[in-house]
């Protein structure tokens, strides 16, 4: 008996050496090759629950007074931190007198039971509104109970996936066009009219990688890093830019770094916790994944961004109610003006 206690105990602590060995070796990886392997690209989507067993192997550690296992425990400790630490430090933003309310919101193109989207878009009750997979249904919606609410409109409403939307009690007009770069619907670039100060908005839903095919996911990987450094060189200094809406990628992905080299992303400033929007429901149209016939569960990834220059400072950011049909929830943040404004800008 204490000979297969014995057995039991070494092949714990090999069990243990050889997942915090491979969760070391995946970061090293991750931080050499970022998304060039698909396979390292997919794990790293879902990373962080890698880590739940960390605090187990931790505690066996310091059971077997297992020096080698705690360094390496203490190690991959350290890499969660850096990687997710900001995300639970506590946030001390203080109000600014002039801030913008921003909400991106994809809405489910297939979802025709629009009702609880409209709702939740009035009580948010937010200056502007960025929603992806806009459809004719939810756009008829908009314009009939929320036209007072929302003045200015800009909606590109389609069957599926490929609608576009912005809302805005602020005018907009448009800013240019946005080229064919594998985006799903066509991005709205516009101008808004705030506080005689000229702001540039860009609604944006990028490519996704629904597969698990690793040729898919180069290519889908690759589309997201080029829709990305477009966006990116779109960003000029003495320009206001928000780029909000469903992007597709976690914020390990080279797609987000990308972004975040001219953007601040408003959830890290100013949200607290892991600000997961993807996926929601599981009905019909819905994204959200399915293993034999069991869906996974819900609030997996944070995909669903707000990003701004540096003449805004993002003061509260938050998630939205869930509407029980979108297979994405809304995620907001008030953003304070820091900047200057020069209202006559090009």
């Amino acid at each position: 008996m204490l000979n297969n206690s014995k057995l039991g105990y070494h092949l714990l602590d090999g069990l243990a050496f050889i997942y915090l060995v491979a969760l070391l070796s995946w970061f090293i990886l991750y931080q050499l090759s970022g998304d060039r392997f698909a396979y390292v690209s997919l794990f790293t989507m879902l990373a962080i629950y890698a880590f739940i067993p960390l605090p187990f192997a931790i505690a066996w550690g310091i059971r077997q007074r297992q020096i080698p296992l705690l360094t390496l425990a203490a190690l991959n400790g350290g890499v969660f931190w850096v990687l997710w630490g900001q995300a639970f430090s506590p946030k001390f933003s203080q109000p600014i007198q002039s801030e913008l309310v921003v909400l991106p919101y994809n809405v489910l193109g297939w979802n025709e039971e629009v009702g609880s989207q409209v709702e939740i878009i009035r009580q948010m009750d937010a200056d502007v509104v960025f929603l992806q997979e806009l459809n004719p249904e939810l756009a008829a919606s908009l314009e009939t109970q929320l036209a007072d609410q929302y003045p200015s409109r800009a909606l590109d409403a389609q069957v599926g996936v490929n609608g576009m939307g912005t809302l805005s009690k602020f005018p907009l007009r448009s800013a240019g066009k946005v080229p064919q770069l594998g985006w799903v619907g066509e991005p709205q670039w516009l101008r808004l009219e705030w506080q005689n100060c000229a702001i540039y908005l860009m609604n944006i839903h990028m490519s996704p990688t629904n597969f698990l095919n690793a040729e898919h996911i180069n290519q889908t990987n690759a589309l997201r890093q080029s829709q990305a450094q477009w966006i990116r060189d779109q960003i000029a200094p003495g320009r206001p830019f928000i780029v909000a809406g469903d992007t597709n990628s976690v914020p390990l992905s080279d797609s987000y770094r990308i972004l975040r080299q001219k953007l601040e992303d408003a959830w890290q400033v100013s949200g607290w916790g892991l600000g997961h929007t993807f996926p929601g429901s599981d009905g019909p149209g819905s994204s959200r994944p399915q293993f034999f016939g069991v869906s996974v569960p819900q609030w997996l990834l944070r995909i669903d961004y707000i990003f701004y220059t540096s003449h805004f400072r993002a003061t509260h950011a938050g998630l939205a109610d869930f509407d029980g049909v979108s297979d994405h929830r809304g995620v907001w943040a008030r953003l304070g003006w820091t900047g200057n404004c020069d209202a006559a800008q090009p």
